[in-house]
């Protein structure tokens, strides 16, 4: 029998201490001195220590397109270089999960300090008592460089419609501007127009008084019937008869109120009321508006045929439709979809019979703050920078978006993006005419709402004919406004409910007026 040796021995014990200290030293760093190595790690690179994490929640996923990657990391790096005691921590939901996760969220472990709030749900939050008002902090704000102010002021009066209440209280900061226009397409027009002095006279004319076809003028379509007299003359067909290019395109099923609300603004109606308590569009103003679009698809037939679509893009990309509704924000999507294709042009809505000049529906969305922030002059500060001038800048430059802030239009980077992509000419017009989109209960509203809006398009014949699913266009849109007035009802009973709650001050229901002080109430009007 032989033994082993004590060098032996002692070498395997050793390498055993060893082994388990390094299996120690694993479990730590993955657990409780993890936090501890990152630092030990940062310290080492030279890097600063930042005691405040703000989290920040936005839909804006970098995972569905590159540029948002881009651009909140230029975002953070600027806003990190600035204020060496935060870091940005972003977080990003999908837009149709985004309700959900956020009320889940606020009553959670790590809810967001700062969140992107569509126009469809800010009011909604805000009610709930889910957002901090922000009336006191731009009391103080109104002190910093103008550059960095984000009070009403600094705004384009459309962007800042959405973020407050009636009486006033500020619950966002205008992050973007958006509105409805009409989009069109530029070889169609051009091609035509070198034919049609009346197309023709659709575009702006350089100082030779030759016509610059990049680019229309503003307020080119003067009226409906011009508008239908232009499409008309833009639609050609084949020998057989079919459509071999439309002059306009509807989309009836599932947009219905998307298509109807910027041809409402331009014949002077409105959707809502300011108060959120009826529905507003059974007026005659609606009536008018509902038939016309009725009336170009079938009287006039410049339109393909109804059928059921997510995006009306499709055919105009491939150049078989001269004009669609469309967003301020599409152009830059059509050039992405089409490997650069940009002769396109944008325009407000024409006015109709009872209508006043070009028109639209315009929003803005915004960032809040939510109630439970941990630190507020963090998030305020993160505000101030993305809403400020710089902030758009960045927007403009890694999105292509325009922005709503009144300085964003005098800056280099809005010249030079319009002298890259004259489609941009009218943009600022349009949000500048736009009416404020409505909002309250948008989805609910839409529920109700769209499929009697379809159903009066598709089957506006047998209705003027007496045979149709409702006696009149009229009686249709009364019934679809019956509807929508019930979910505002339904809906201001539960605000009122959630502000008695608010009152009482029952716990886990944060109160609406917290952080507000008596003066800054009558500060943004």
């Amino acid at each position: 029998m032989v033994l082993p040796r004590k060098t032996d021995a002692a070498r395997t014990v050793l390498l055993g201490l060893g082994g388990a200290l390094l299996a120690g030293l694993v479990v730590l760093r993955a657990g409780m001195t993890h936090r501890w190595f990152e630092r030990a790690a940062a310290a080492a690179r030279g890097e600063v220590r930042r005691p405040v994490r703000l989290w920040v929640w936005d839909w804006w996923s970098p995972a569905g397109n590159e540029n948002y990657g881009a651009y909140f990391r230029a975002v953070k790096k600027s806003f990190e270089a600035e204020n060496p005691d935060v870091e940005i921590v972003y977080q990003f939901v999908p837009f149709g999960f985004y309700v959900q996760k956020l009320s889940t969220a606020m009553v959670g472990r790590r809810p967001p300090d700062v969140f992107q709030a569509s126009v469809y749900w800010a009011e909604g939050f805000f009610n709930r008592g889910m957002l901090r008002p922000l009336n006191d902090l731009l009391v103080e704000n109104r002190a910093r460089p103008p550059d960095e102010r984000v009070t009403e002021e600094a705004f384009l009066p459309s962007a800042w419609r959405h973020n407050h209440t009636a009486d006033g209280l500020v619950f966002g900061v205008p992050q973007i501007i958006d509105a409805s226009c009409l989009l069109w397409n530029l070889d169609i027009l051009e091609k035509a127009a070198r034919a049609d002095p009346e197309i023709r006279d659709l575009f702006v004319r350089k100082t030779d008084g030759s016509p610059d076809y990049a680019r229309l003028r503003f307020d080119a379509i003067r009226d409906w019937a011009h508008f239908r007299r232009i499409v008309r003359k833009l639609t050609r067909r084949a020998a057989n008869g079919g459509l071999e290019q439309a002059g306009f395109i509807i989309q009836a099923y599932g947009g219905g109120g998307g298509l109807f609300s910027p041809w409402l603004a331009a014949n002077g109606g409105r959707y809502q009321d300011a108060a959120g308590t009826r529905a507003m569009f059974d007026s005659p103003n609606g009536v008018q508006a509902m038939e016309f679009l009725a009336k170009l698809y079938w009287e006039d037939g410049v339109c393909p045929k109804l059928r059921r679509q997510l995006s009306l893009t499709e055919q105009f990309e491939e150049r078989r439709v001269a004009v669609m509704p469309a967003g301020t924000w599409s152009g830059k999507d059509i050039m992405r979809d089409t490997q650069g294709w940009q002769h396109l042009a944008m325009t407000a809505f024409p006015p109709g019979p009872m209508g006043h000049g070009q028109s639209t529906v315009c929003w803005g969305n915004m960032l809040v703050l939510a109630k439970t922030c941990r630190n507020v002059d963090a998030a305020w500060r993160y505000i101030q920078f993305v809403c400020g001038l710089r902030g758009n800048i960045l927007r403009s430059k890694f999105l292509g978006y325009n922005g709503p802030r009144l300085d964003f239009y005098g800056t280099d980077s809005w010249r030079n993006a319009v002298a890259r992509r004259p489609f941009l000419s009218n943009v600022k017009q349009i949000c500048l005419v736009g009416r404020k989109l409505r909002h309250t209960e948008i989805t609910a509203a839409n529920h109700q709402a769209d499929p009697i809006f379809e159903t009066l398009l598709l089957n506006y014949p047998e209705i003027k004919a007496g045979r149709g699913p409702f006696p009149s266009v009229e009686a249709g849109l009364h019934e679809a406004a019956r509807n929508v007035s019930a979910v505002y009802a339904r809906y201001n009973r539960q605000v009122a409910r959630w502000r008695k709650t608010q009152r009482l001050g029952l716990p886990g229901v944060a109160s609406a007026s917290a952080g507000i002080i008596p003066s800054a109430r009558k500060t943004i009007p």
